[in-house]
């Protein structure tokens, strides 16, 4: 029995579901970080929030499924029961599961053309979906850069794995409540990107939700290759009537200026 759920257009959930394979691959990243870690140090702990994070955003999706697919039990009892058990933070062993995620991406696809056509299909999904992974992984590795920068320096006051967490937070939405200054060239240097970053993600975040609105005020209206041959036709019936009007212009231009040669030649025999 094949996983997909066939009653979702493969385009709808395409988008998606590279956001969860790069959220996967992210988080399979992360729970390995760990294993190479000590127990105990603040940059551990900080490895252990993103690893959370990543839970939540598992069951996010599980829910989102378990709501809004047509076949939810089908869904539950197949792709579902991965999905959930790699959500869960107490079995670290279980993250590995969500390699599974990335093999759905496969089945759904088939081939690279189709998923290219996906893409196509849904730019703004698309582009929404890779903004937000992009933001994770700037605001992960600037948390983890601003941690090690800063508690090599004793004026510091971001000294935890949770002070980089909530440090980066308001400096990705550029809040920045003050309390928390870095001190170290390093750090200043990371939150410079990941400030950057988010002014340029919010902004794009800004035009993606105004997108329904505009549709709405449109009426919804779906763009046919007859509405693109009437719009063209307009362009060029715009076009020819530039064109005559310039013909026109330019053969005033000539007689006016004929006209004046004669007044001059006239007046130049007459004065001899």
């Amino acid at each position: 029995m094949d996983p997909q759920l066939p009653d979702t257009p493969v385009r709808k959930v395409i988008p998606f579901e590279l956001f969860m394979g790069g959220i996967s691959v992210y988080g399979i990243i992360v729970a390995s970080l760990r294993l190479f870690l000590d127990t105990g140090t603040e940059v551990q702990l900080l490895f252990l929030y993103f690893d959370w994070l990543v839970c939540i955003v598992f069951a996010a999706a599980f829910l989102r499924h378990v709501l809004f697919e047509p076949r939810r039990i089908q869904y539950i009892f197949t792709w579902g029961i991965l999905d959930l058990a790699s959500a869960l933070p107490w079995f670290p062993i279980l993250r590995y599961l969500r390699i599974f995620r990335v093999m759905r991406i496969g089945w759904l696809v088939k081939t690279p053309h189709r998923l290219a056509l996906a893409i196509q299909l849904e730019p703004s999904k698309s582009l929404l979906y890779l903004l937000l992974l992009f933001l994770l992984l700037i605001y992960s590795a600037t948390c983890f850069g601003v941690l090690m920068f800063e508690t090599q320096d004793d004026r510091s006051k971001i000294r935890t794995g949770a002070d980089a967490l909530w440090f980066g937070l308001v400096t990705v939405s550029t809040v920045g409540y003050g309390g928390m200054i870095p001190v170290t060239t390093g750090a200043r240097i990371c939150a410079a990107i990941l400030m950057f970053s988010g002014i340029g993600v919010f902004a794009s975040l800004a035009g993606f939700l105004l997108e329904p609105l505009r549709r709405l005020a449109g009426g919804n209206k779906q763009v046919t290759t007859a509405d693109v041959a009437e719009r063209l036709n307009e362009l060029y019936a715009m076009l020819e009537e530039k064109a005559t009007i310039a013909a026109e212009e330019k053969a005033e231009e000539v007689v006016d200026s004929s006209a004046d040669m004669t007044d001059t030649s006239t007046k130049s025999d007459e004065s001899t």
